[in-house]
């Protein structure tokens, strides 16, 4: 069974006009394609795992420029070791009820 990197980079981007060119961004910004990426109801999330908090930030920390786009609707570094260190840059979802 494999493990789980315990640094996460995760970016929720809206599929809009725009997507290809952002997508493009995220990709060229990272230097790597995601470790993981999913569409699901006009939304792609994409997902990067890292080793170390170091790594994970050196990723985020570039990221963070896109923040501002409304198509960015989740920018998150997650530290699946201890949830409550985790760090949220942007977090514009809507919740359904």
């Amino acid at each position: 069974m494999s493990r789980l990197p315990p640094f996460d980079v995760v970016v929720w981007v809206k599929k809009t006009d725009d997507f290809l060119e952002l997508r493009d961004a995220l990709i060229g910004l990272a230097v790597t394609e995601p470790d993981e990426s999913t569409d699901y109801q006009g939304m792609v999330d994409f997902h990067w795992g890292f080793e170390t908090y170091a790594e994970a930030d050196s990723l985020a920390a570039p990221f963070a420029m896109l923040r501002e786009r409304p198509e960015i609707a989740l920018l998150r570094l997650s530290n699946l070791e201890n949830p409550s260190a985790s760090f949220t840059f942007k977090d514009a979802r809507h919740v359904r009820n």
